[in-house]
């Protein structure tokens, strides 16, 4: 009975560390925050496509001309192209340069975008579908706010 015991004591110290691991890395990717993305707050996995672990309504990663991710960039979903009083969403990225939020969005044809850094403001000119935005922008198509 004690030899029994001492194995699954040997068991479960060998197990132990690859199950947290385990466990950690799924809340860690999985976790969604409660509030929208703000200057304060830092995150993880710039670029990445964040809607394939998160449920968010809006993410993506906003940065600068030199490929450095842009803290405090403003990113705005509209009704109609520079936005006007139309505004929906209205985000800040956060210390990683990235943007997200759970604002219910009703995409139908599509929406405008834009992103303003210290520069002046950009804006896409075709509609915007959903809010997946790292899936469309990586690599050289990356979100900039410079």
């Amino acid at each position: 009975m004690i030899t029994a015991y001492t194995g699954g004591m040997r068991l479960l110290r060998i197990l132990a560390p690859v199950l947290l691991l385990a466990l950690g890395a799924c809340s860690d990717s999985g976790d969604t925050p409660s509030g929208p993305s703000e200057p304060a707050r830092s995150s993880h996995n710039a670029g990445r496509d964040c809607l394939q672990c998160h449920s968010f309504s809006l993410a993506g990663t906003v940065y600068r001309d030199d490929g450095s991710v842009y803290p405090g960039a403003v990113v705005r979903l509209t009704t109609r192209p520079g936005g006007g009083p139309d505004v929906l969403v209205n985000v800040t990225t956060d210390a990683s340069g990235n943007f997200y939020t759970n604002t219910p969005v009703s995409w139908g044809d599509g929406l405008s975008a834009d992103v303003q850094g210290t520069g002046a403001l950009r804006a896409m000119e075709a509609p915007v579908t959903g809010g997946a935005c790292n899936s469309c922008h990586a690599g050289q198509d990356r979100i900039r706010a410079d």
